[in-house]
C-alpha cells in the first residue's frame, strides 16, 4: 500500500515515478553506492520524476549502529540528497524504527500505516474476490494489509478458488505467520 500510494500522489501530481531498490543503489565498491544514491536524485530531477525510495531502511539505517565507514558514509549521502532535493521523494519502509534520526528531519510528511478495519477488509474482499462477506464471517481476520488480499488473490486464481469460506481461510493463514503484536504499526 506505501508504494501505491506515492504512486498515486504522483498520478494526481502529473508526475512519472521513478522507483529506486536497494539493488538499483547498493555498490560493491568503495563509494559507488553514494554516487548510484546522488545520480537517483539527480535522474529524477531531470525528468521532473517523483522518486520512490523502496525499502529506505536500506539507505538510511541508524549510523551509530554502523560497523563500516562505507554504512555511514552511504547514509551520509542519502541524508544529504534528502536535504537538497528539489523534486518530491518518496521512502517507505516497515522498519521505522531502524531509520537515522537525522532522516526524520527530512520529510516533511510522515504517514503512518496501521492494518485494515473491519470496514476496510469488507470492502478489500469485495474489490479482491468479487463477492460481499458479513462482518460475522471476517470477524476474526486481524492483522489484515492489502498486500495479503493480493497474495490471497493470486494464490486463489491458481488453485481455482472461489469459495467465500476457502478464501477467508486462505486470508487467515495469511494471518496466523504474522508476527504482530497488537499495538504494532505497519509502514511509513
Amino acid at each position: 500500500g506505501k508504494s501505491a500510494y506515492a504512486r498515486y500522489l504522483a498520478e494526481q501530481m502529473g508526475m512519472r515515478v521513478i522507483l529506486k531498490r536497494a539493488s538499483d543503489l547498493k555498490g560493491k565498491y568503495v563509494g559507488e553506492t553514494e554516487k548510484n544514491i546522488a545520480n537517483a536524485f539527480h535522474q529524477a530531477h531531470q525528468e521532473n520524476a517523483m522518486l520512490i525510495f523502496d525499502e529506505a531502511d536500506s539507505f538510511l539505517r541508524d549510523r551509530s549502529r554502523a560497523h563500516a565507514s562505507w554504512e555511514v558514509s552511504s547514509v551520509n549521502e542519502m541524508l544529504t540528497q534528502m536535504e537538497c532535493a528539489k523534486i518530491p521523494f518518496v521512502c517507505t519502509t516497515n522498519l521505522m524504527q531502524d531509520l537515522d534520526a537525522a532522516s526524520l528531519r527530512r520529510f516533511l510528511f510522515k504517514i503512518k500505516y496501521d492494518y485494515m478495519t473491519q470496514a476496510q477488509v469488507k470492502s478489500a474482499f469485495t474489490k479482491f474476490f468479487g463477492t460481499d462477506v458479513t462482518d460475522a464471517d471476517i470477524a476474526n481476520l486481524k492483522y489484515m494489509t492489502p498486500g495479503d488480499f493480493v497474495v490471497v488473490k493470486n494464490k486463489a486464481d491458481i488453485l481455482g478458488v472461489n469459495s467465500a469460506t476457502e478464501l477467508i481461510n486462505m486470508l487467515r493463514a495469511e494471518m496466523s505467520v504474522k508476527p504482530v503484536k497488537q499495538t504494532n504499526k505497519i509502514g511509513f
